[in-house]
């Protein structure tokens, strides 16, 4: 795994852990019956300055900014990521991370509001004396957290890049193993091969059978046997 992702995980997980952790202590410092002030002339209930309020507050400010932080690194949800990086499949299980991380921190964030809605100091109609129930700040922390796993997921699914070609199953040779093969050229490569040179043959006409080699040439006469001559011996 890159360090780039690992850092970049690291930061939204703690975005996350920070906004769960806020909304325990919100939790417990949230108000309760006895610290509400009613005053049943005026028909209000004053609701006094509390931790609570300012914990949810800030609780959903940060893991908004861990849910945009993960959401851009990952190509918005995997919508502006090219198809070249993860493969299909991690593709497509990314988004669907991505959108249920979503899901899951705005109900997280919901909850939140809703805890600091009912801590907000400020004086309220007695038919509004409403506290918030227990659980509320506990059920936000853990969804947040679930949020936060899911936006990290979907992050290194789309990071990922798609599978290179399969590498080859043939055994490598031996280090030390001799090349008993020979050198044979590229099959792409042109091999130049030498035209074998011939010696020049002279070159004499061609004449039919029975054709003198020179017809233009004057015979001489053949010259005529002489008559034998007897000598007759007396």
């Amino acid at each position: 795994m890159d360090a780039s992702v690992i850092v970049l995980s690291a930061v939204v997980g703690l975005f996350g852990v920070a906004s769960a952790v806020l909304g325990f202590i919100a939790e417990t410092t949230k108000l309760t019956d006895n610290d509400i002030v009613i005053n049943e002339g005026l028909e209000e209930c004053d609701y006094p300055p509390n931790s609570a309020f300012v914990l949810s507050l800030i609780a959903v400010a940060l893991l908004a900014v861990g849910q945009i932080i993960s959401s851009l690194a990952a190509g918005c949800c995997g919508c502006c990521r090219p198809l070249h990086g993860a493969s299909e499949s991690k593709r497509v299980a990314g988004i669907i991370a991505a959108v249920l991380s979503w899901i899951a921190a705005l109900v997280a964030m919901a909850f939140y509001l809703q805890g600091a809605v009912w801590n907000a100091p400020f004086t309220r109609p007695f038919t509004w004396c409403k506290i918030l129930q227990d659980g509320a700040f506990r059920r936000a922390a853990l969804i947040s957290l679930a949020a936060t796993v899911l936006g990290i997921m979907a992050y290194i699914m789309l990071r990922g890049r798609a599978p290179s070609a399969t590498p080859s199953t043939a055994p490598e040779p031996a280090a030390g193993a001799a090349n008993t093969r020979p050198d044979v050229p590229p099959a792409a490569e042109a091999v130049a091969v030498p035209e074998p040179v011939f010696p020049e043959v002279p070159r004499h006409p061609v004449r039919a059978y029975g054709q003198p080699s020179n017809p233009h040439r004057h015979r001489s006469p053949q010259r005529q046997p002489e008559a034998a001559v007897e000598v007759m011996m007396a």
